[in-house]
């Protein structure tokens, strides 16, 4: 359990384990949950006692119910389902609740954490803070921002000007990286990326410790890495002290070095930025000299 939350999204799922292993949906619900007072939640079985016992042969095999629990809470920096599942057989007397929900629909036509997370935000349903770019607010909340992002917590929870104004401004943000962030912040994805956004994404990411976050835009920019952007890149991960990326883009520099080193981009660049420039050409020639 998330010990930083008095509130956490519950998903609960309980199936029946039938004599060959098939797994037979048969209840589900999901709520807020109250940590300090450690709610007790009863998850009722969709399937009577009495259909049960007619088909013992299937359901009952050897007189023993087999029942499969699964939990998913909202836990912190990125949402997690259970960790372990646990098949426990119980005896067919034990005294379990059979009060009966309908008939569950199937699996696939019921929503996930995530996206009831999602469309919590999408839905802008009970927001209690914005984030403000220079030209938009996006509303969002409070308990979101805190669970998936330390430096959001720290603004909303110390003596900060946040914390008072339920307001976070992000000046150097604009409007479609805001969104982007705030999408993945519940629901764990981004939308399409391009080549911009994702540079831009992953400045936001690192800057509010979205780990997951940075990651998934340092492989998308790295996946899409040309002669043109690779000092671009080259300059975005020696900023924010990326080893794991620079050397990603090192790596690509030395195999296209005649491209790269001859094209426009790269020369507009290394007027700026010489010493870092300088020190990724002679990179060639240490790794030949290293043998490498």
């Amino acid at each position: 359990m998330p010990h930083d939350s008095n509130h956490v999204l519950c998903k609960r799922k309980i199936s029946l384990l039938d004599g060959s292993g098939n797994i037979i949906e048969c209840g589900g619900n999901g709520n807020w949950f109250d940590v300090p007072r450690k709610d007790i939640q009863r998850l009722p079985l969709s399937l009577k006692r009495q259909d049960i016992l007619n088909r013992k042969s299937e359901y009952l095999p050897d007189d023993k119910l087999s029942l499969l629990c699964e939990c998913a809470f909202s836990a912190g920096l990125e949402f997690q389902t259970t960790e372990e599942t646990r098949h426990e057989k119980l005896a067919a007397g034990v005294g379990l609740s059979w009060n009966a929900y309908k008939s569950a629909e199937k699996q696939s036509a019921h929503p996930s954490a995530l996206e009831d997370m999602k469309s919590l935000y999408l839905n802008q349903f009970l927001t209690d803070v914005e984030l403000k770019t220079k030209t938009k607010s996006f509303p969002a909340h409070k308990i979101v921002l805190c669970a998936r992002s330390p430096v959001f917590k720290a603004m909303l929870t110390n003596e900060m000007k946040e914390r008072n104004t339920d307001c976070i401004q992000v000046d150097d943000m604009g409007d479609d990286v805001a969104q982007q962030l705030l999408l993945f912040l519940y629901s764990d994805a981004v939308e399409t990326l391009q080549w911009e956004i994702a540079s831009q994404l992953y400045y936001a990411a690192d800057k509010y410790e979205v780990g997951k976050l940075k990651e998934v835009c340092s492989s998308f920019l790295v996946e899409n890495l040309t002669p043109t952007n690779a000092g671009e890149l080259l300059l975005l991960a020696d900023t924010h002290s990326d080893t794991e990326l620079k050397k990603s883009v090192e790596d690509f520099i030395l195999e296209h070095e005649e491209q790269v080193f001859g094209s426009d981009e790269w020369e507009m660049l290394m007027e700026t930025n010489p010493l870092l420039f300088m020190k990724a050409m002679h990179l060639k020639y240490k790794r030949r000299k290293g043998g490498k």
